[in-house]
């Protein structure tokens, strides 16, 4: 990326295609899986995968690494989206309970 772009252009540009590709990779995901969740919880994780996905362009833009590597990290964040953000808050609320005890480990 040319430093003169600003970063929300190239997302304007075509990096809005990316939370497509994480929402596309759940929505395989879910279609392949057997369990049975509620429309309100597939749409919470497609958008949930969409948004995981997204923050992953903005931090991955920047950086050299080969287009294909990108595509599929965005693939993949998308995929495992909803349980990486489930560990961050069971981080988060294990800590809100006892910092503390959550700092000695």
């Amino acid at each position: 990326m040319e430093p003169e772009k600003s970063i929300i252009r190239e997302f304007l540009n075509g990096g809005w295609l990316v939370p497509m590709v994480g929402a596309a990779a759940m929505l395989a995901r879910l279609i392949s899986s057997d369990t049975n969740l509620s429309i309100k919880e597939q749409i919470k994780k497609i958008l949930t995968a969409a948004i995981a996905s997204g923050i992953a362009w903005f931090v991955l833009e920047q950086t050299d690494v080969s287009g294909l590597i990108k595509a599929m990290t965005y693939g993949i964040i998308g995929v495992v989206s909803p349980e990486i953000i489930d560990g961050i808050v069971k981080i988060g609320k294990s800590f809100a309970r006892n910092p503390t005890n959550f700092i000695k480990k």
